[in-house]
């Protein structure tokens, strides 16, 4: 019961914080992703390197971290959509020569290893939140867009949770997920798709219907598979939890694992169709 309780205050604290850092404006919101990036960055690598992480190894994270944290300041501040994407794709290409060029003078046996763990970094954890932080650029109404996202985003978790505790028998994803079944990946399903209607009702200029449903269905899936692909991590390195930061709910990469992938997903539907 105590678990239980914990567990939901964390959950409404978190909920609140983006909801509000959403209404509250894009530089509230930069804010948040910024500091998003920074702990989701540090428990990324916390779990790959492990407690090995010592003198070089640890220079090599704060590069990590501070290269993740400036591709997302750059992809929130900068106003201007060609320079944002010419000062984007330079900084990555700069970080990734530096960063190969380093490990040529790390002398630990998992010198290549680190190396793409620390390039799996960046295109995982920096370039969503970058993403999501040019949408100002390419969506005009980014607020009722990435709201409608999150929203999206907890209601697959809900519908995913509530059917498949009740009626879920076909297992989805065995191998990483023994708890997901089919019956509550249509409950999510289902959430999208009824939360993209009732938003093609009251935001009609930004979505047709069609085009709300389609974006319900690709959060969705997106959102699967990016719960799916931290498993995969988790187990991979035999730990429940990416970290301890969210009382009930472990690190932050257990909150953002869905959001990472969604995130790229919008982008590119705002590109396509706003």
């Amino acid at each position: 019961m105590k678990n239980l309780v914990t567990r939901s205050l964390s959950g409404i604290v978190y909920v609140a914080l983006i909801v509000l850092s959403v209404l509250g404006g894009w530089d509230w919101f930069g804010l948040l992703s910024i500091v998003f990036t920074a702990f989701a960055v540090i428990e990324f690598e916390k779990i790959v390197v492990g407690p090995k992480a010592a003198g070089v190894r640890n220079g090599l994270i704060a590069l990590d971290v501070v290269t993740a944290l400036i591709v997302v300041s750059i992809m929130h501040f900068l106003d201007c959509p060609y320079w944002l994407l010419g000062t984007f794709a330079l900084l990555i290409l700069c970080y990734t020569l530096i960063r190969f060029t380093l490990a040529l003078y790390d002398k630990s046996a998992t010198a290549f290893a680190d190396c793409a763990w620390s390039v799996l970094t960046i295109v995982y954890i920096a370039v969503p939140f970058a993403m999501l932080n040019a949408m100002s650029l390419y969506c005009e109404p980014w607020q009722t867009v990435v709201l409608a996202m999150f929203i999206m985003i907890w209601l697959n978790d809900t519908g995913a949770y509530c059917v498949g505790s009740l009626c879920g028998k076909h297992k989805m994803f065995p191998r990483l997920s023994p708890k997901k079944s089919w019956e509550g990946f249509a409950g999510g399903l289902f959430f999208c798709i009824a939360a993209g209607v009732a938003a093609a009702f009251i935001f009609p200029d930004i979505f047709s219907l069609p085009l709300w449903i389609l974006f319900g269905i690709m959060v969705c899936a997106l959102s699967t598979w990016g719960d799916l692909f931290e498993s995969l991590l988790k187990r991979s390195h035999a730990i429940k939890d990416s970290g301890h930061l969210i009382p009930g709910h472990g690190g932050i990469l257990d909150r953002i694992d869905s959001l990472l992938f969604v995130s790229i997903g919008v982008f590119i539907f705002t590109l396509l169709f706003v």
